[in-house]
């Protein structure tokens, strides 16, 4: 099945999920004014916020981006991030065609519980304000042993060797997490992304009855071991 995440995409750098559609996983956005300061409102999720995986990521011409864990209230964030993606980054991202940006949707990509569903947002500050220039996630499937992941960088940040590292961000927690396996599925057309893939040890495969994607894998076993 298509998997419609909000970002997975990128000319040169996306994985496409395979797990089944987000569509039945999205709710009304919340009122967060109604709920603020209410036990078990909005905010309950900082409990579980991962802070410490937040990391800074220094460039060859001395400019530092930060990697955090997507929060619950990136939604804003989220949202411009995905409508200045170009239309070929839309393209890649969907397999076909645009996707339709509601408040639902980006609440299901930034309501995530770090367990089954892990996201990492590249940042930079412009002006004061922090902006998304890149986001990886990967997704649990019901095994829990296999997850599936995807990365997409903005147009102005792509061929700096950011995809690379925010792939192999995702596969390390993935691999410490206890996921065996990560898979994806790519555009054929996709050739950098493809060629990433393979550099990072992933298997391409033809997937059977479409020969617009490839179907790509990847064990963890040998990641998680060096990590522990």
């Amino acid at each position: 099945m298509n998997t419609q995440y909000p970002e997975d995409l990128a000319v040169a750098q996306t994985l496409r999920s395979a797990s089944p559609s987000l569509d039945a996983q999205r709710v009304t956005a919340p009122d967060r004014a109604a709920h603020a300061g209410i036990p078990g409102g909005p905010s309950h999720w900082l409990d579980s916020y991962p802070k410490h995986l937040s990391q800074t990521w220094t460039l060859s011409p001395g400019q530092s981006l930060r990697v955090r864990p997507v929060r619950h209230d990136d939604g804003e964030l989220e949202e411009a991030f995905v409508c200045a993606l170009s239309r070929e980054s839309r393209y890649q991202r969907m397999l076909s065609g645009g996707v339709k940006v509601t408040p639902e949707w980006i609440d299901s990509m930034t309501h995530i519980d770090y367990r089954r569903h892990m996201a990492f947002a590249v940042t930079t500050t412009n002006n004061g304000a922090e902006q998304f220039i890149g986001v990886g996630r990967y997704m649990v499937d019901a095994s829990e042993s296999s997850a599936d992941v995807a990365v997409v960088l903005a147009d102005a940040w792509q061929r700096q060797g950011l995809g690379r590292r925010l792939l192999e961000t995702l596969i390390e927690h993935a691999a410490s997490a206890g996921i065996r396996e990560a898979v994806g599925v790519v555009l054929t057309t996709n050739v950098a992304m493809l060629r990433l893939a393979r550099s990072l040890g992933f298997t391409v495969r033809p997937e059977p009855g479409d020969a617009t994607v490839r179907r790509i894998s990847r064990q963890l076993a040998t990641v998680s071991a060096q990590q522990h």
